[in-house]
């Protein structure tokens, strides 16, 4: 049995996030990030700076956040990150939302082996293996991974 062929093309997704990491890297040199996450199409950094702004207005608006449990989750949720969607995978790039769709509403038995989990995994890993994010100033837990998206 053939493997089907990926309708993801992980150089050209990969080309592409090394060309905008680097020039999100240019533009935010002061800050120290902790995280890059693939979510769904949208490439996501956040740094300390701009987690700490975010969890002083939550606290401010909502109180609480006072628990390591509920800072690490705000601080894990791409949703709350200031640079969600820095940059967009789209079919130029070699992203295939039609295939994303059938890959979001399956179960998650599914989604652990669909094609998009396996493209998007990766992508993370030529990533990491690039260097390119040596180019921004990190913390020592800095992360790249992907997520799942939640509505």
């Amino acid at each position: 049995m053939t493997e089907s062929k990926s309708k993801f093309d992980t150089n050209k997704l990969t080309e592409f996030a090394i060309a905008k990491i680097t020039k999100f890297a240019k533009e935010h040199q002061e800050e120290t990030f902790y995280g890059f996450s693939i979510d769904t199409n949208l490439l996501c950094l956040n740094s300390e700076e701009e987690f700490q702004k975010s969890l002083k207005y939550y606290r401010e608006k909502f109180g609480g956040y006072d628990t390591d449990e509920l800072i690490a989750d705000l601080k894990e949720n791409t949703g709350d990150w200031e640079y969600q969607g820095f940059a967009e995978f789209d079919e130029n790039s070699g992203f295939d939302m039609e295939e994303y769709n059938e890959h979001y509403h399956e179960d998650e038995d599914y989604q652990l082996t669909s094609d998009y989990a396996k493209s998007m995994e990766k992508v993370v890993e030529n990533l990491k293996e690039s260097g390119v994010f040596d180019l921004l100033k990190k913390t020592n837990d800095f992360y790249i991974n992907r997520v799942e998206h939640n509505y």
